[in-house]
């Protein structure tokens, strides 16, 4: 029968670091098991694991110390671990933020007069395929609308020079 790594964190299940591409084990920090999510094996240790990013490949630490606060604090299940760098989790929930908003403006923005929810809309378009890549055909039609009906203006004349 196994502690799974009760009194050495070496001993703590690989399920836990099923894709990380180092441990460091000199950096383990105890646990308290009684304050994670968990069906039957506890995390008795947290210790720095590199993974790579599964986004933009880099290698990044999952911290004994973000470990903690995922488990412990956040209340995130003891066998889930992040998939994607710092930046990339970022921009991911950037991307999120970003088509909700389009998604909540994008009929009202097309059909209203207001140019400068106009300019924000075809603001968020252009963010949104900066982070996230190619766009579904509609929104790519709807920033070449949005292009038209900014470009479309009618031109304010400059004020006459004193």
């Amino acid at each position: 029968m196994t502690d799974f790594g009760l009194n050495d964190p070496r001993g703590m299940p690989v399920h836990f670091f099923l894709r990380a591409v180092s441990i460091d084990y000199r950096t383990a920090v105890r646990a308290d098991a009684d304050r994670q999510n968990r069906s039957i094996c506890p995390r008795y240790w947290y210790v720095d694991a590199v993974f790579p990013c599964e986004r933009c490949g880099a290698p990044f630490i999952f911290s004994a110390a973000e470990q903690r606060a995922w488990y412990e604090e956040y209340g995130f299940w003891i066998d889930s671990v992040p998939t994607r760098c710092l930046p990339c989790r970022r921009d991911s929930r950037e991307l999120k933020a970003l088509r909700s908003e389009y998604d909540q403006t994008v009929a009202h923005v097309l059909d209203s007069g207001d140019i400068a929810a106009r300019r924000r809309l075809a603001e968020i378009i252009d963010r949104l395929y900066e982070i996230g890549g190619e766009l579904p055909p509609r929104i790519n039609e709807n920033r070449r609308r949005l292009a038209n009906l900014i470009n479309d203006l009618p031109r304010v004349a400059s004020p006459p020079a004193d």
